[in-house]
C-alpha cells in the first residue's frame, strides 16, 4: 500500500507530537498515542482542509493540550 506524502506527513506529525506528551505526562509512547489519535486535534490533523499538518509536533501538542483543558472545564 503506497501512502501519499501527506498521510506520511500526518502519521510523523501524530507520532511526534505523541512523544513530546508522552514526556511531558510520563505516560509510554504508545498511551500518549492512542488518547492523541482519540482527540478532536488528531481529527483536525487527519483533514487536509485545515492544514494542520503544516505545523510542527509542537504546535500541534500544544493544541492538544488546549483541547484537554477546554474539556475538563466543560466537566
Amino acid at each position: 500500500m503506497r501512502v501519499s506524502k501527506y498521510e506520511y506527513t500526518m502519521q510523523l506529525l501524530a507520532a511526534m507530537a505523541s512523544m513530546n506528551l508522552a514526556r511531558e505526562k510520563k505516560i509510554s509512547r504508545t498511551k500518549a498515542f492512542f488518547e492523541f489519535m482519540k482527540s478532536e486535534t488528531a481529527d483536525m490533523l487527519f483533514d487536509e482542509r485545515t492544514d494542520m499538518w503544516m505545523n510542527g509536533p509542537d504546535y500541534i501538542a500544544d493544541e492538544f493540550r488546549r483541547e484537554q483543558k477546554a474539556k475538563r472545564r466543560i466537566e
